[in-house]
């Protein structure tokens, strides 16, 4: 790499956000699932349902993948913790250990983002 060590670059953050964000979808899919299921006598209900699957089914990959990565670039996430107001991450790149907060209204701009970019994949 052609940067300082202990300087956490774009690319780290952006992992870094990737991977806490995903688990958070993945909740929030189970939790739509189930609340779908008072409609499951309704027609669109197994189209719905099989697309949410796929998207599940994709972000675990992803997960994979964003793992690996981090793993290669010593990069590790120690703490997550949610807050009324969003979510504070504390994480290590290199040996050193940096902080960032997301407001929710981020966190949601940035699932549905990551939403539609999944939705042109499939």
């Amino acid at each position: 790499m052609s940067v300082m060590p202990n300087v956490e670059t774009d690319e780290d953050v952006q992992l870094i956000k990737e991977f806490t964000l995903l688990p958070i979808l993945l909740d929030m899919l189970s939790r739509d699932c189930e609340e779908l299921r008072v409609h499951k006598d309704k027609i669109i209900y197994g189209h719905i349902l099989f697309y949410l699957k796929e998207v599940e089914n994709t972000i675990y990959p992803a997960i994979q993948s964003i793992k690996s990565k981090m793993k290669k670039r010593d990069i590790k996430v120690l703490n997550t913790s949610m807050t009324p107001l969003g979510i504070n991450v504390e994480y290590k790149v290199r040996g050193y250990v940096h902080h960032f907060t997301m407001l929710r209204s981020l966190i949601k701009a940035e699932l549905m983002t990551t939403l539609m970019r999944m939705r042109r994949s499939l």
